[in-house]
């Protein structure tokens, strides 16, 4: 499955391989359902093996953030690269979530 997620006391990372398109939209609003009943209050997107994302997930992704913020809790990408880093630049979604380039990183967004 490319998409994959884990959990720690404070954060889920969900971690997409390959590509993240329209196609896998339900795997991916289903990690973040599972989040969101949770009491984390930090979602992390794992992109450094994300070889491709469309306008659905670009979609996905900045409707995701805004529920979060509405919530009080936060989302981090990590690792975009290539046509992936571009594509979300292009739609300005590196000014609407923060974008770090390790997990490490983006968890200590939230300490």
């Amino acid at each position: 499955m490319p998409i994959t997620q884990r959990t720690s006391q404070t954060t889920t990372v969900i971690h997409i391989d390959d590509v993240f398109t329209h196609r896998n939209r339900k795997d991916f609003s289903s990690a973040v359902k599972t989040f969101k009943e949770s009491s984390r209050k930090h979602l992390i997107v794992d992109l450094h093996d994300t070889t491709y994302v469309d306008s659905a997930a670009v979609g996905l992704l900045a409707l995701t953030s805004q529920q979060l913020i509405a919530d009080e809790r936060m989302l981090s990408l990590v690792g975009p690269q290539g046509t992936v880093k571009t594509i979300l630049e292009l739609a300005n979604l590196d000014r609407m979530i923060p974008v770090f380039p390790t997990e490490e990183a983006a968890a200590s967004r939230a300490a």
